[in-house]
């Protein structure tokens, strides 16, 4: 195995790092079966360390993680090409035998559309934050509610704080019950206080901040990886971090379990078509493993899973 990571990129260092305790928490356990070359390639480029650290008697090269390498790696012409599980999304079918891993808000805000549907939310608005990531949650709700929902979905985009109460005022006349939110986690603070007879649903995007900082958020559905909402799942035990993580963190620490899990169980053969894994359910297709994120609910200042 290969990992082909940016450890001492400035901005993707930290990422690396998680990514690479998470992959090698699984190869730990292989350690008899299990070859492992880590190969960093901040310094001469993703092509020029793929043609430096793999050759023909590689398995499997987990890596790269940044979106532009990955995007640079699948177009390039490299000495040898062994198969490969990239760890950002490419935005379209790799070449073979490149596999694409990686968690994306997109299904999150699919499954939190879904799941509204069903806890049979009868009168839904949408709330959207500014950002990138808002921008992209949002997105993703629309076209799911507009594909699959009959419903109407009320539209809102968040303005100044100072006109959040006349908001949630307004969406009391309206007899609004759900709010799917597109945002990030300070932003969802401070809005909940006006929405406390309102379920509301939102993604990995607003999670953020550490468990003991949520016990406002009682009640609020998430669509994130069963690493988070379903910690205690008896085969993530021994793959657990030595250290407490950010969500954030944990997230990609999951991202790299799930490679190292795959390449372990593909082995010389192919990667399997479906797979649970830390970062939902996994099903393979078009060379990309389209993910299914499970739901949870805060309660308390925990986060527990939402039973199907």
């Amino acid at each position: 195995m290969v990992l082909l990571l940016p450890l001492e990129s400035v901005t993707l260092r930290r990422a690396a790092i998680t990514v690479r305790d998470g992959a090698n928490a699984v190869f730990a356990n292989r350690k008899a079966d299990v070859s492992v070359r880590e190969c960093n390639y901040s310094s001469d480029g993703v092509v020029a360390a793929y043609d430096r650290c793999v050759d023909d008697k590689v398995d499997w090269v987990i890596g790269p993680l940044g979106r532009s390498d990955v995007a640079t790696l699948a177009q390039a012409k490299v000495t040898t090409l062994r198969p490969t599980l990239m760890l950002s999304p490419l935005g379209t079918a790799p070449p073979s035998p490149i596999t694409v891993l990686s968690p994306d808000l997109e299904s999150e805000g699919e499954t939190i559309a879904q799941q509204a549907t069903v806890d049979a939310c009868r009168r839904p608005a949408l709330a959207e934050a500014s950002g990138a990531l808002a921008n992209r949650v949002a997105a993703s709700v629309l076209s799911f509610w507009r594909d699959r929902v009959a419903t109407p979905l009320i539209e809102s985009t968040l303005g100044a704080r100072d006109s959040w109460r006349r908001l949630a005022d307004g969406w009391r006349r309206d007899n609004v019950d759900c709010v799917l939110f597109a945002g990030g986690a300070n932003a969802l603070s401070e809005l909940r206080p006006y929405l406390r007879n309102m379920t509301l649903y939102v993604t990995s995007a607003s999670y953020e901040t550490t468990l003991d900082r949520t016990a406002d958020w009682t009640g609020v559905r998430i669509a994130d990886s069963p690493w988070l909402i379903d910690a205690e799942r008896a085969e993530f035990a021994a793959f657990l971090p030595t250290e407490a993580l950010s969500p954030t963190l944990a997230r990609l620490y999951a991202l790299g379990v799930d490679a190292a899990r795959l390449a372990v169980a593909a082995g010389r053969d192919s990667l399997p078509a479906t797979f649970d894994g830390a970062i939902g359910q996994l099903t393979l297709k078009n060379g990309q493993y389209r993910r299914q994120p499970m739901v949870g609910e805060f309660r308390e200042r925990n986060l527990v899973k939402v039973a199907p």
